[in-house]
């Protein structure tokens, strides 16, 4: 932890204005791991895992958390105080039936801290691990950007919250606001229900999501997938660019663990890498009208 602290107070950081959005850009060696982590099909089979306790550090700390969860320092932080809350019992990463306890992390923690999830598909470095991560609130552009005049468009009305698509983002996006947990819980179900069977899924669709606190309500912000990561990251020589978009990067805050991306990546990049993993507009549009 002193290494990466270390690490991170040295990272380089810049912004691109995107048509707009922005963007910042994070230079984090640190990351390296995380972003180049093999998680597809069979990548875990054999290995440790790193967020089982038995595996852990033997100097590894942590915090429990109602009983079933272990809030633990990330050992490759993006931000200060970057943590991960993993579930004690080693279970498949998925949100369909946690979002109570994702939504239950979000009202204990305040309105200092924003809850972060990614799916096992798109992000998750340990796709067989349930887990969350935890990070200092106001340090990811959408958390502001999403408050701009016009930029939440409403939908429907539904029981319990507020349903809104995100505008001018460069990336899909829905927003859920309320007061109720169980309200948003059971709207962001039924958005799931609708999404898996627009796209003939028998498995959890590619998402991650983003949610926090704000002036007494609480706000999920959901971003459907279609890809994990662009085609970029697999070409060769200067042609690739490493960069892995899981939900900081679909955030606002793209990591970028080699220097050379970090210098290059600029509007249009950043345009074309968004419109590659988002999920198409069409099939947004067809789930949120499927939905009940």
């Amino acid at each position: 932890m002193r290494r990466a602290y270390a690490s991170l107070r040295a990272i380089m950081d810049r912004e691109i204005r995107c048509a707009g959005f922005l963007v910042r850009v994070q230079h984090n060696p640190g990351r390296i791991a995380s972003t180049v982590a093999r998680v597809k099909g069979g990548a875990t089979d054999g290995r440790p895992c790193f967020l089982c306790q038995r595996n852990l550090p033997p100097q590894q700390r942590g915090i429990v958390y109602c009983t079933s969860w272990v809030i633990l320092p990330n050992p490759m932080p993006v931000f200060p105080f970057h943590s991960t809350v993993a579930h004690v019992h080693h279970q498949h990463q998925g949100i369909s039936g946690n979002m109570e306890a994702f939504l239950g992390l979000i009202g204990n923690l305040g309105d200092e801290w924003t809850t972060l999830y990614n799916g096992p598909k798109c992000g998750a470095s340990a796709p067989d691990h349930l887990h969350f991560q935890v990070v200092p609130s106001g340090l990811l552009p959408v958390e502001t950007e999403i408050w701009s005049p016009g930029r939440l468009a409403p939908l429907r009305p539904t029981e319990g919250a507020a349903l809104y698509r995100a505008i001018g983002l460069g990336r899909q996006a829905i927003v859920l606001v309320g007061h109720d947990p169980r309200g948003i819980e059971e709207t962001f179900q039924d958005f799931l229900r609708a999404l898996r069977e627009v796209l003939s899924l028998p498995d959890e669709p590619m998402m991650n999501i983003v949610g926090y606190r704000k002036e007494g309500r609480t706000v999920l912000v959901v971003f459907p997938r279609r890809k994990h990561r662009p085609d970029a990251f697999f070409r060769t020589g200067d042609d690739r660019i490493l960069l892995s978009p899981a939900v900081i990067e679909m955030a606002g805050v793209l990591v970028t663990p080699a220097e050379a991306d970090f210098r290059r990546l600029d509007a249009h990049a950043v345009e074309a890498l968004f419109d590659e993993v988002s999920l198409e507009a069409e099939l947004l549009d067809r789930a949120l009208q499927a939905m009940s």
